[in-house]
């Protein structure tokens, strides 16, 4: 028991001087530097595929997708009312770039209709992607 015990102790104190030699010695040949660039590039693609699959999937919104924005107004550049729908409640909120302020939790809940966009633009548009589609 004694000389297991001995022995972690050992490998404890000696392992950590060991890699710290190997990571304080520059590297000294191309092939090092080059798998130093390479291991480098791939932390960051890895990084950035990560955030990309995040975002696509909406994983990061809080409490397990059981929120929602109904609706929202701008009252400024920066400036909003917004109603948010948690669980089956709705709250009124103020939102500003410094805070986030309940206005009020409202009784009746909002029924958010889809907006119908108008315009020469969106029926250019829509001409376009129905022909795309063909």
């Amino acid at each position: 028991m004694q000389q297991v015990l001995a022995f972690i102790i050992a490998a404890g104190i000696s392992l950590p001087a060991l890699a710290e030699q190997e990571t304080t010695t520059p590297p000294n040949s191309q092939v090092e530097l080059l798998s130093w660039v390479m291991s480098l590039a791939l932390v960051l693609v890895t990084i950035f595929v990560c955030a990309w699959v995040l975002k696509k999937t909406r994983l990061s919104q809080f409490a397990g997708g059981q929120s929602r924005v109904v609706t929202n107004l701008a009252l400024g550049t920066r400036e909003r009312v917004m109603v948010v729908e948690i669980g089956e409640q709705q709250y009124l909120i103020g939102v500003t770039t410094q805070s986030i302020n309940l206005l009020d939790k409202l009784d009746k809940p909002i029924v958010a209709k889809p907006k119908k966009m108008s315009g020469s633009f969106t029926k250019q548009l829509q001409g376009l992607l129905a022909k795309n589609e063909k």
